[in-house]
């Protein structure tokens, strides 16, 4: 399933963009919600199996796909990450990761240089929402 995931992410940025393929993710994620009476899976483990395509996919996956990807399936399964992306001047370059807690998914040597110029938050939890109290 991640290979198909990865392959849904890597063509929706190159058709639609960022910002469409985000609230895309978004919208799909809401809608297939990891049951939350299934055994809790720690967030690297979320992770590692949402990039586990990596290897038998033909092309190249960059970091922007592979960091979406990272942020919907720790949302998914109930994990608050957010996805970040930044630019460095010097040399001219962008990356993505995502950020859950402590952890820190989808890295590159230097990431201390790069300014976040885009950030998406963490899913709001719709069971905690909705069971609140007016």
């Amino acid at each position: 399933m991640s290979a198909a995931v990865l392959s849904l992410s890597h063509l929706s940025t190159k058709l639609f963009g960022i910002d469409r393929t985000v609230r895309m993710f978004h919208w799909l994620g809401e809608r297939t919600k990891a049951r939350r009476d299934a055994d809790p899976v720690a967030a690297p483990t979320v992770a590692a199996r949402a990039l586990r395509g990596l290897n038998v996919l033909p092309m190249r996956i960059e970091c922007l796909d592979q960091a979406i990807v990272v942020w919907f399936s720790l949302n998914r399964h109930g994990h608050p990450a957010a996805l970040k992306i930044g630019m460095r001047l010097s040399p001219l370059s962008g990356h993505a990761w995502v950020t859950c807690g402590d952890d820190v998914f989808v890295t590159t040597p230097g990431m201390e240089d790069f300014t976040v110029v885009a950030a998406y938050d963490p899913w709001p939890d719709l069971n905690l929402t909705q069971s609140e109290p007016a």
